[in-house]
């Protein structure tokens, strides 16, 4: 049977809260690295997800030992005001990346929680986030990988010993999740920083 995995990964979401309209940069590097574990409890499908959050997290965490900023905030505006945004290693595109993917696995664990059976969950949500940032090869790979995600029953004992706790408290995660990526979000569009290219 497997631990529950919500309960730590929930604490450090909830340690990276927005702050007066700012997000701390290393608590959101943490919070990030906590949940990165859930892709192995959730099978193969979700192998690419968890590599491209990997990769960007590990990007980010680098423009982070760069940075005097405390906040992904001001790390972007001086990124920003430096002309780097489009760097290979940008903190800009590997936010933007890291949020997008997130934005993925959030909205799955979202429906989840509100009832919407896994498989079926999986599929939406990716229609419903990664897919408009996806040509046509990238989209047509992840669909087909998408057909193998796990049912409920499957997603839920993955997660977790208990399957009625697991769902509160994967709706407890999403209560924490949910501010953040949409702090970011806005502040990506705000600052002109939300690039529409296609992976």
């Amino acid at each position: 049977m497997s631990a529950q995995f919500f309960p730590e990964v929930t604490k450090a979401w909830q340690e990276a809260a927005v702050d007066g309209d700012e997000i701390p940069f290393q608590k959101l590097l943490q919070a990030g690295s906590k949940f990165v574990p859930v892709f192995d409890r959730l099978g193969t499908v979700f192998t690419p997800v968890k590599a491209d959050i990997n990769g960007n997290l590990t990007k980010m965490t680098k423009c982070f030992e760069k940075t005097p900023a405390d906040t992904i905030h001001k790390a972007l505006v001086a990124e920003k005001a430096a002309g780097k945004t489009k760097d290979k290693d940008a903190l800009c595109l590997s936010l933007l990346w890291f949020k997008r993917a997130m934005q993925f696995i959030f909205a799955l664990m979202k429906k989840v929680a509100a009832g919407t059976e896994a498989n079926a969950a999986a599929k939406e949500a990716y229609e419903e986030t990664l897919s408009a940032y996806h040509g046509f090869m990238v989209k047509k790979t992840f669909q087909m990988g998408l057909m193998a995600a796990p049912g409920t029953d499957n997603l839920l004992k993955g997660l977790g010993s208990d399957a009625a706790l697991t769902k509160t408290e994967m709706g407890e995660w999403v209560a924490a999740a949910e501010p953040i990526l949409a702090n970011i979000h806005a502040f990506l569009e705000k600052e002109g920083l939300d690039d529409k290219v296609k992976a």
